[in-house]
Order: structure tokens, then C-alpha cells, then sequence
């Protein structure tokens, strides 16, 4: 009697164990994310803008750009970052883009891998 017991206690624990552990969050809580628009490439990174028109691209330079990013932001953080990518030809200057990363050095412009981009529809 008393092993049932202790086996019926100690299946309802691991039950709850299991179902604490399912419903746990998949976001990753150290993944960072910028919304912006490719201002230049090279051949294994993107330089992407926040805070700026799509139209400014080709009519500023980059020190402009990253003059009005500056002015438009209420913080500095992820404004203007080159993104280690893995395939830059999946991209093009002028596209507006969403990049998630984790660590961002801190420079100006700041630099970080790219750990997912996905290109958006304008805002």
C-alpha cells in the first residue's frame, strides 16, 4: 500500500515536471531585434538603418543617414548595425528588413551576427 502510494506521488510529480517543462517560452530572451532599411553590402554582410525613408538610401550619404537615424531615435540601440550574414545575395540595398541577433558589439555602427532576417513589407 505505502509503494503505491509513493509510486502514485511520484507520477503525478513527474507529470507536473513534464508539463511545466512543455510550456515553457521558445523565445529566446537574449535574441535582439532591429527593423530597418540595407543601405549597403559587402560579401558577407548587410548594413541595415533604422529611423530613416526608403528614399533617403540614394540620396544621402551614409554619414546623413546615420545623422537622421541618430536624430529620429529616442535611444541609440540598434540603429545602425552591420550583420554578419550567411547569404547576402538573398538581399538587396533598399529592402526593408527585420534582423534578430544576440550579441552586438559596441561600436559605431555597431557589427553582430545576423541570427535570422526576414525581409517586410514597408512600414
Amino acid at each position: 500500500m505505502l509503494n503505491r502510494r509513493r509510486l502514485l506521488l511520484l507520477s503525478i510529480i513527474m507529470f507536473i515536471l513534464l508539463i511545466t517543462a512543455s510550456c515553457g517560452s521558445s523565445l529566446d530572451p537574449t535574441l535582439r531585434s532591429q527593423e530597418g532599411y540595407i543601405v549597403d553590402m559587402t560579401e558577407e554582410r548587410i548594413f541595415v538603418i533604422s529611423y530613416i525613408d526608403r528614399e533617403d538610401i540614394g540620396e544621402l550619404s551614409e554619414e546623413e543617414l546615420l545623422e537622421k537615424s541618430v536624430k529620429s531615435s529616442d535611444d541609440r540601440d540598434l540603429i545602425a548595425v552591420w550583420y554578419n550574414v550567411s547569404d547576402v545575395e538573398n538581399y538587396e540595398i533598399g529592402q526593408y528588413v527585420e534582423v534578430r541577433s544576440r550579441e552586438v558589439l559596441d561600436s559605431f555602427p555597431q557589427q553582430a551576427d545576423a541570427a535570422g532576417v526576414t525581409v517586410l513589407d514597408e512600414p
